[in-house]
């Protein structure tokens, strides 16, 4: 009969108006609970942060949450609630309330190794296991062990060098100059290094002057992971988007941890002395009782990234300070021009008391911190005190690098590049006396720090004499990258940042 609605449809009708009634009241609930009755409620932040992670969430993805979170403490300071359960902090006595006698373990909810990938020494959220496979390969990372790595990175500056002195050879004589992509240049170095030494072969990248295949599997992983560590935040999503993830992506996940087993499996079968970061984990493991074979593939396939990606990030901001601050790049070139006569007598050991070089890197960590998204902890079961403030169990916790570097109440004259800042008590201007040093910690503190640090430092003390010594570098013509505006996703996605390179003509030659 016309216009008749059978009882089937009307309770059809009913059901959808009751499902919207609910959700709309649960939603006023959730968000009124967070505003007003969360145990966080008293922790300042926007609006729309706190009532729900939303606002976080698409600040992450959208790859602007370090320029974000900055703005919120530049307006309502050092302790801000970024989500409904998340607080980040941007004050120095964090490091010792956070990393100190009982330090937060890692968040266990973004930090999560793949599913069907066995734990790594950087992934994994379980400090027995992190300290039981930190044990065994520490022993790679000691100043003795650096001692045994220095051909190796010399090796591979050689390459570095003479690669971009031939590409201002292949731009023509007539200019005796070429611009370079340092993005390009200083992945190549990294990665090819950190290969070398993690799978005993290079990525052959600065030979071929391109990226290795594997390498792009690489970034395009961590954009995966990340995008896998938001779901995490909501409850059943993460299963559910496990199933949508297109084939291509679990064929070049498989791939990614195939290539490191072939690697190691090579590596292993050599059965030499080299002098790499396997090396330990043979001697002090043969039968894979304290680190299975799994683990150890696993954790070196993460080293690449971790071992090269944070490096090359920090050459490539560190060379784009400079050119951009020309007074102080012709105080680094006279510091190492006139302390090395010969390009072999830069050694590790003689550029680690170069006063100048030294205040350049940590002024440009301080500036573009190649983890500039800061670190991520959670608040165990029994609750902690983080700066004055009680967090239940379970809060999640934001250490924010990068509001604490260029904050300009920790810095005067924050968004300057001024190397002067690092300099000792007897020679640092009095003008930076108030400045808060200690506040900087790039390689972070306590049981999780950065274990590769030694290593690390020689690698870009090394590459940037060798580059200053061999090369006047300059900016280019054009539009030049604002570092503080490139995305940030687990790692900076850097654009092209060119510099200009020509060869240092020196007495002898003229």
């Amino acid at each position: 009969m016309e216009g008749f609605n059978s009882p089937w449809q009307l309770s059809l009708a009913s059901l959808a108006t009751i499902f919207v009634e609910l959700s709309i009241i649960y939603w006023i609930v959730y968000v009124t609970y967070n505003i007003c009755f969360h145990p966080l409620a008293n922790i300042p932040g926007p609006f729309i942060w706190r009532a729900t992670r939303l606002a976080y969430v698409r600040s992450f993805l959208a790859g602007t949450i370090v320029t974000d979170v900055r703005k919120l403490h530049e307006t309502y300071g050092d302790v801000v609630r970024v989500a409904p359960d998340e607080v980040s902090f941007a004050r120095g006595d964090v490091w010792v309330d956070a990393f100190g006698r009982n330090p937060l373990p890692r968040n266990a909810t973004f930090f999560k190794t793949p599913p069907g990938q066995p734990d790594n020494l950087v992934m994994t959220s379980d400090i027995s296991a992190n300290a039981r496979m930190r044990h065994l390969i520490s022993p790679a990372f000691t100043e003795r062990s650096l001692t045994r790595q220095e051909p190796t990175i010399h090796s591979y500056a050689d390459l570095l060098i003479d690669g971009l002195s031939k590409r201002i050879r292949f731009a023509g004589p007539a200019t005796n100059e070429a611009v370079i992509n340092t993005v390009d240049w200083f992945n190549w170095f990294a990665f090819d290094l950190v290969g070398e030494l993690a799978f005993g072969e290079s990525f052959e990248s600065l030979r071929d002057t391109r990226h290795h295949p594997w390498v792009m599997v690489i970034f395009g992983s961590i954009k995966v992971m990340a995008f896998a560590a938001m779901t995490r935040y909501y409850y059943g999503v993460e299963s559910f988007l496990q199933c949508l993830i297109p084939p291509g992506i679990r064929r070049m996940q498989r791939e990614h941890y195939a290539i490191a087993h072939d690697k190691i499996t090579r590596r292993m079968a050599a059965n030499d002395d080299k002098d790499d970061f396997v090396r330990p984990l043979l001697r002090g493991n043969p039968n894979f009782e304290k680190m299975s074979l799994p683990e150890v593939e696993s954790t070196m396939a993460i080293m690449i990234i971790a071992g090269s990606e944070t490096t090359a990030t920090a050459l490539c901001g560190i060379t784009h300070c400079l050119v951009q601050n020309p007074d102080q790049l012709r105080r680094l070139e006279a510091e190492i021009r006139g302390h090395f006569g010969k390009e072999d007598e830069v050694t590790i050991r003689a550029v680690q008391n170069l006063p100048f070089l030294n205040a350049v890197i940590l002024e440009g960590l301080r500036m573009c911190h190649p983890v500039a998204g800061g670190l991520l902890r959670r608040v165990p079961k029994a609750g902690a005190t983080i700066c004055g403030y009680y967090l239940p169990g379970h809060t999640h916790v934001l250490i924010s690098t990068a509001a604490m570097s260029l904050s300009e109440t920790k810095f005067h004259r924050a968004s300057e590049f001024i190397p002067d800042r690092f300099f000792s008590d007897d020679t640092r201007p009095a003008e930076f006396d108030g400045d808060q040093r200690n506040s900087q910690k790039p390689f972070g503190v306590g049981p999780r720090s950065c274990i590769g640090k030694s290593f690390a430092l020689a690698e870009l003390r090394i590459a940037l004499a060798r580059l200053i010594w061999r090369f006047d570098i300059s900016k280019p013509p054009g539009k030049q990258v604002n570092w503080n505006r490139l995305r940030t996703l687990v790692v900076v996605e850097k654009k092209d940042i060119n510099i200009t390179i020509r060869e240092v003509r020196r007495e002898t030659e003229k």
